[in-house]
Formats: structure tokens, sequence, C-alpha cells
């Protein structure tokens, strides 16, 4: 079936300079750059440093490792179907267009909305966190006078600001050099233990299934949970890296791999080095402390003073990286005509969407400032930030499994069975539980109250439901934007419903 009224739109956007969501952003990035430019919105040492000792504390303790092995295992059947859509729509609008094409525009225009609020939050609560990072750096290290933390957090989004206005090359340039920088760190507490071995002789245990099941898995899944957000930003940036239809999965799967195998080597890593019997009540005891003093052990004091300069930069790689998502889902979304249309114009030289950028750096400082008057503790706030951020990329991970199988089971195509069925059906299923795991234990990802917690589960779903009730009034009253929501290439129907 060909949905005729998407027609007429496609070809004005294509004469216009390329189809909706890929415009005239240009770039040259391989699968290297791609995947560190990804990567750092998780801060894989911030990661380490900071979320790695929660779930060995909070949740199934010694089998750590494990935790990180299942998400691994679920994400990777997520990227099957996730990049299987990357060679039938080949536009920059990744979830936004996938879930379009799949479940209609109304559920794409709401994953759209979700997917802007999950982004930016990821994003403001990193600007505190930076804040708070490098005040503490200086003062502790420097013994600099204490400021307040917003004073960085503006310096950094100044910074962040001035990347985003040019080629997405630059930022990945500097993304790269952090990325390097941040694993560099990690592994020189990693390569010790392993070839040093730990107080005690129980390498292999944190592998096994009674230490997997030991302690809480369901709050180990929650944390290591929120450690896997990046990698699905891939998509975006079809329009800006070399041969698309390889490096874009490429890439995908690299990024899953690669953090994987580094939580799961550095978790285990951390359990080694205090000893399977201890490291529980260490990181129970003192966790945001817990690998500096893993690090000054082994390697010295100097390395663990460099990892504390080093997590400042982690956190602005994650500002940096988070920022750039965002200014991507604005300029396809006023490319399709959702947005104002002047948020679609890329740079004549930076082949940036640079408009788009400046708008989302001002929306974030807007934003922000409620909660900079209220006084409200920076910690709370990040937490707040984090918690959200990732429940509603797992919302539209999940979502985007589901589009898959009715996206293949409504066309003719030669993709296996496994590509198209099992693989995303089998994560459908693996995401849907751990949805359910942090809808339940969403008071603890966030560090709030209960009522907090509701608030901002509800908040999520309500944008998606805003974007659902926009489109479908859009679908009588503004017939030509609904017909282009989600971007989609000549030819392609969307289903209705």
């Amino acid at each position: 079936m060909s949905d005729t009224s998407d027609v007429q739109p496609r070809v004005a956007a294509t004469a216009a300079g390329g189809p909706p969501g890929d415009g005239s952003l240009k770039g040259q990035m391989g699968t290297v750059k791609l995947i560190l430019t990804v990567l750092a919105v998780s801060a894989p040492l911030g990661a380490v440093a900071g979320v790695v000792p929660v779930v060995i504390g909070s949740g199934n303790g010694v089998g750590a490792p494990g935790t990180y092995v299942v998400m691994g295992v679920i994400l990777l059947l997520f990227a099957v179907g996730f990049t299987t859509m990357t060679r039938h729509l080949k536009t920059g609008g990744a979830f936004y267009a996938y879930i379009t094409a799949s479940l209609g525009r109304p559920v794409g225009l709401g994953s759209a909305f979700i997917a802007i609020f999950g982004y930016m939050t990821l994003m403001l609560g990193a600007y505190g966190l930076f804040g708070v990072s490098l005040n503490s750096l200086l003062v502790d290290l420097f013994h600099a006078p204490s400021v307040d933390w917003w004073i960085y957090s503006l310096l950094c989004w100044a910074a962040v600001t001035t990347l985003g206005h040019f080629n997405i090359e630059v930022s990945g340039q500097v993304l790269g050099v952090l990325m390097t920088l941040e694993v560099l760190t990690v592994m020189a507490l990693n390569l010790p233990v392993l070839f040093r071995g730990g107080p005690e002789d129980g390498a292999l245990e944190p592998f096994t299934f009674h230490a997997f099941t030991s302690g809480s898995v369901g709050l180990g899944i929650l944390f290591a949970s929120a450690t896997f957000v990046g990698f699905e930003a891939t998509a975006i940036y079809r329009a800006e890296v070399r041969d698309p239809d390889r490096t874009v999965p490429r890439a995908t799967f690299l990024s899953i791999i690669l953090i994987a195998l580094f939580y799961v080597f550095s978790s285990w890593a951390l359990v080694e080095a205090f000893g399977p019997s201890k490291v529980v009540g260490v990181a129970q005891e003192s966790p945001s402390t817990m690998f500096s003093e893993a690090l000054g052990r082994f390697v010295g004091t100097f390395a663990a003073e460099t990892a504390m300069a080093l997590l400042v930069t982690s956190v602005f790689a994650s500002v940096l990286s988070v920022h750039n998502p965002i200014a991507r889902y604005a300029y396809s979304l006023a490319q399709d005509g959702v947005l104002p249309k002047f948020l679609g114009v890329p740079h004549p030289r930076h082949h940036s969407p640079y408009k788009a950028s400046f708008v989302t750096s001002i929306i974030g400082l807007l934003v922000s400032l409620p909660f900079l008057l209220s006084g409200l503790d920076v910690v709370s706030f990040y937490s707040w930030m984090f918690g959200i951020g990732a429940y509603a990329i797992l919302i539209l991970m999940a979502l985007t499994c589901l589009g898959v199988v009715v996206f293949f089971r409504r066309r003719e195509h030669t993709e296996r069975t496994w590509n198209t069925l099992i693989a995303p059906a089998l994560g459908f299923v693996g995401l849907l539980a751990v949805l359910l795991i942090v809808s339940k234990n969403f008071t603890l990802l966030i560090g709030g109250s209960t009522v907090l917690g509701v608030a901002f589960q509800l908040l999520t779903f309500g944008l998606g439901v805003l974007g659902v009730v926009l489109a479908v009034r859009w679908s009588r009253t503004r017939p030509a934007v609904y017909a282009r929501i989600g971007g989609q290439p000549d030819g392609e129907a969307t289903p209705e419903h």
C-alpha cells in the first residue's frame, strides 16, 4: 500500500536539500569516531566510579559482572532489529522515524517528544554534575575557594553551545580525546588487577549463577540499565558519517559490545580489588570513593588524583554528546514541519543544525533556572534528571523493538526472520522486563520520594500522549504537517491508527 498524501511533501523536501530528517547535514565521521561520540553519553568513567559501586552494594553484590552481561545481551537483541531498520529507513530521525514508520504517525510524534524530553533531562543533570564536580576538584586538589556550582555549569554551557555550532566532526574530535582518556584511566585499574590478582582467590566467582542471583538482581539491573544510555544515538548521525549503510550498524553493534565488555571487566576488577567477601561492605560504606581507593591501592595516589580530574572531563563529554542528539531531533522535527521551520536550516559552511543547537542551549538554560532559584541540592537534581532520562530511553527502545516486528510483518522483504522477528521480539520482552523493574523501583533510581517517582513517570508518558493527541488533531487541521511526521522516504507507507 502507498500513502499518497505523503508524496508531495516528501518531493518538496527532497528538492529543498534532502529527505526530511537528513536535509543538508553533512559529515565524514568514521566508525571509531561515531562510537566514541555516542558512548560519551554514559560517561563510562563516571559510571564505573559512581554507578558500578551502587550495583555491587545495593544490587546483586559479587554477581554485578553478570548483570552487565545480561543487559548487554538484551541490548544486542535490540540492536539486531534497530540496525535492520536503518537499511530500510534512510533518515536521521532514529527512534522518531522508526517508530513512526512502524506504529504510525501519532505514536511516532509522541516518541519524538519523549526522546527530546529524555535527552534534555540527561543534559540538564549532567550540567549540574559538572558544576559540583569541578568545584570539588578545584577545592580538594588545588585548594581554590569554593563557589556556587552553577558558575562552573555556565562555563560548561558556553563551551557546549560553541562546539554545537560547528560540524559534528569538531565535537567528535573533542569527544574522541576525552573518551580515550576515560577508558585508559579505568584500564589503569583493570589491568593491574587482572595480572596481579586481588587479596582473595575467587577470580571466577563473580560469573557463577549463585553470585548472579545473590542480593537484589532487580536493583542491580535497575542501576546497570542506566549506564548503557547513548549507543542508540548512532542512527541520529546517519547524514553525517561516511557510508551510513555500513557505519551506523557497525558502530551500533560495536558500541554495545565494547561498553558491555568494559562494564563487565571493570565491575569484575572492583570485586577482585577488594575481594568477594569484602567488596559488598566496602560498596555500601563508601561507594563514592570505592574506585579511587582501589586505583590508589593498585596504581598510586597520583593516578587516583588524575582520575578525579578526568571525572570532570568525563561529565563534560557526556553533556556535549547529549546536546548533539537533542539538536538533531529538533532539526528533524523542524524539517517535518512540526517545529518552526528556521530550526531545520543547516549552517551553510559547517553543515550543522546550528540554529536547533543554539535553541537547545537556550531552552536548557531556561528550564534549569527554576531548579537553580529553588536552591535544590544539585545531587538530587542530577539524580532526578538522570533517572528520568534513562527511563525515557528505555521506553523508546522497547517501542522500537515492537515497531521492528510490526514494520516487517506489513511489508515484503528479504531480511532474515532472526532480524525481523525473533531477535526484536526477544529484545522487546527483555526491555519490557527491565522497564517493569525500573518502574517498580523508580524512586530508588531518582533518590527521591514515591510521589516524585510517580509524577516523573506520569510526566514522561504524558508528553508521549501529548504527541499522539497533537498528531491526531493535525491529521484533520494540518494535513500537510501530519503527512510529513516521521520524515519517511518517498513511497514508504506509514500505517495509520
